[in-house]
């Protein structure tokens, strides 16, 4: 019986085991706008314009529109909408907020919240997006656990 029990511990372990999609990518940043709201505070907007890979060997273009908030030098929200265009013009709709962090990296949360038809099973999947920035351009991953 005890035997029993661990097979079925680990199986239920495999079976219920998420596997996660991971994309890569960078971007340039693009139409950079900035208000200075006061001495030590900024508006910023801006959009991304790139490229991204993902583990399924899928690859393709990657757009964002950034609008941030910015006080003594730290970001206080960062909200993004991005587009994927995979190479067969499937998409991919995900919206990003990152809140109290360095301007230049950080962490957002994120969640797919559109998609054509071949991705529409991934609508509602969160992710977490890692993000680094060197002059204008970015580098990022984003990891999304599927069920």
């Amino acid at each position: 019986m005890y035997y029993l029990i661990i097979i079925l511990y680990f199986f239920t372990c495999f079976i219920c085991k998420s596997e996660e999609y991971v994309t890569e990518f960078q971007a340039k940043v693009k139409n950079l706008k900035e208000f200075n709201i006061s001495k030590n505070e900024k508006f910023r907007s801006y959009n991304l314009e790139g490229t991204f890979t993902d583990n399924f060997g899928n690859y393709g273009k990657f757009f964002s529109i950034i609008t941030s908030d910015v006080k003594d030098g730290k970001l206080l929200r960062l909200d993004s909408t991005a587009e994927n265009i995979f190479s067969n013009n499937e998409k991919i709709y995900i919206r990003a907020i990152r809140e109290k962090s360095d301007v230049d990296a950080g962490i957002a949360y994120a969640i797919i919240i559109g998609a054509s038809t071949k991705f529409k099973t991934l609508i509602g999947t969160k992710c977490t997006t890692s993000v680094r920035y060197f002059d204008d351009a970015i580098f990022g991953i984003n990891k999304c656990k599927l069920s």
